[in-house]
């Protein structure tokens, strides 16, 4: 009489504390995480230092322009020019102190990351996230900075704006002619702001307003009210200078998140393509064994997904280097530092879980082996009856054993969502089991021996008149694989 008897196994509590505990020896093979991120900050430096230039360059246009102004704003435009020049500096050098700041720090912590990475995964991951963390504070920093040397340029802006308005109340001579320089000149820098300035991406829609202010301006010299058009175009100038600050540090800030996103997700590349592969070790002292864990295969492709994802952020990155505005790099950096940064421990994790369930199948098959050799059986073939479902070891085990009277037990162990969790599934064939008690008896039997050693059922057993019918389906298409395989393998050999 042939049946099957099936019924859900998992580990005691106590045992998969054990193989957590594990987590510590689970060390990346791949040991130039270091370098990666060294070579990174370098490019990202460089890439910063390009993104700069244009920047000194305009200021020096900006200034040969503004000595060919044609009223007393010229002085003022001199001043602010000569302030900015030299917050730019400052900038450039809080931007080389941040990055040799960067530099030793990550020098320092390259032996202790190295030792991290021999040591095991959940280390490699606190050091390398903390020295992100201290970049990314690094960069908070220089931009508080940023804010303070920017109000105090402002109200150095305030004091000059006090002493013109004194210069013009002395003016009174020809206020046609001044009218007309001082739109003339008003004109000028707002052409300079809308050509040199990305306006419309770090402040849309406020260069357009002050044109009709311009406009409004001409129109008073046109009717003949310079007086009107002397203050409203310098209201308009003082409006213009405010944008330039504000844009000036706009751009400023820009680059520093710009940078600092770019660098964070290129470093957590190189942490992906340094961690693929694992070495894991399981069991105790002389009795651990020690398996290789490509990270990709154990999660069906998840870690190849997760690295493509944020190649295609980064993707969006470099294209949209003179698109993103500061809310939209600030979204990507906070999605990289809260979503992305923590899904590859979650990745490895999987991985891990994946080849614990493997192996715990393998000695749950073991176990019911033992049983079953107590009652008569025995494996004939160990290659071709001691198997996972088509020879992948993420799959189902499978364990075929027989007795004198050719009588069979096929047992499956098929994996569950739930970690530590496992279908048993035992199939009888021949007349060795003759009836149904002497079935469930024999069952039970194994059930009990796995609960006597840490493996817990769960329920009642499920009994079934007729065995699973795809069994032979199973050996076939494990076989089938395992000659690709040698044959694949081969073949490697004799092209090498």
């Amino acid at each position: 009489m042939s049946g099957e008897k099936r019924r859900y196994v998992s580990v005691e509590e106590q045992e998969l504390r054990k193989l957590r505990e594990q987590d510590t020896r689970l060390r990346s093979l791949q040991r130039d995480l270091p370098e990666r991120l060294n070579a990174i900050r370098e490019q990202a430096n460089r890439e910063l230092q390009q993104r700069l230039a244009p920047l000194e360059q305009r200021s020096q246009q900006q200034e040969q322009e503004a000595r060919k102004l044609k009223s007393n704003l010229a002085t003022l435009e001199l001043q602010t020019h000569q302030r900015l020049q030299q917050q730019r500096k400052e900038f450039q050098k809080a931007i080389r102190d941040s990055e040799s700041k960067q530099k030793q720090a990550l020098e320092f912590e390259v032996t202790r990351l190295e030792d991290a990475m021999r040591e095991g995964f959940a280390e490699q991951r606190s050091l390398f996230l903390q020295i992100t963390a201290e970049q990314r504070q690094e960069y908070l920093a220089l931009n508080q900075h940023l804010d303070q040397k920017f109000t105090e340029l402002i109200d150095e802006e305030r004091q000059a704006r006090e002493q013109l308005q004194q210069q013009l109340e002395q003016e009174k001579q020809d206020k046609a002619t001044l009218a007309q320089n001082y739109l003339d000149d008003v004109q000028t820098i707002w052409e300079q702001i809308d050509r040199n300035y990305q306006h419309q991406r770090l402040a849309p829609g406020k260069l357009n307003e002050f044109k009709r202010e311009i406009n409004q301006a001409h129109g008073n010299i046109q009717n003949g009210v310079p007086e009107a058009a002397i203050a409203t175009s310098q209201q308009t100038y003082f409006k213009l200078a405010d944008l330039r600050l504000e844009l000036e540090l706009k751009q400023q800030e820009w680059e520093i998140l710009y940078n600092a996103a770019l660098e964070d997700l290129r470093s957590l590349i190189a942490e992906v393509q340094a961690n693929r592969e694992y070495e894991i070790e399981i069991g105790q002292a002389d009795e651990s064994q020690k398996f290789r864990l490509e990270v990709d295969y154990w999660t069906n492709g998840s870690l190849k997904q997760y690295e493509q994802e944020l190649q295609e952020i980064e993707t969006r990155l470099q294209k949209g280097e003179s698109s993103l505005t500061i809310k939209e790099i600030k979204e990507i950096a906070d999605q990289i530092e809260k979503k992305l940064q923590p899904r590859l421990a979650e990745i490895v994790e999987q991985a891990q879980q994946e080849i614990l369930s493997s192996q715990l199948r393998a000695e749950i098959a073991d176990k019911v082996a033992g049983v079953l050799s107590r009652m008569g059986y025995v494996l004939i073939n160990p290659h071709a009856d001691s198997v996972y479902e088509e020879n992948d070891e993420r799959k189902a085990y499978i364990l075929k054993l027989r007795d004198n009277n050719q009588g069979e037990v096929v047992t499956i162990i098929s994996p569950d969502k739930e970690f530590g969790k496992n279908l048993v599934s035992i199939n009888s064939f021949g007349q060795i089991l003759r009836d149904e008690a002497a079935q469930q008896e024999n069952a039970e039997a194994i059930f009990d021996a796995l609960k006597s050693q840490g493996i817990e059922t769960q329920g009642t057993t499920e009994c079934r008149e007729q065995p699973r019918s795809d069994i032979e389906t199973l050996f076939q298409d494990a076989l089938q694989q395992q000659v690709s395989r040698t044959e694949q393998v081969n073949q490697t050999a004799q092209e090498l």
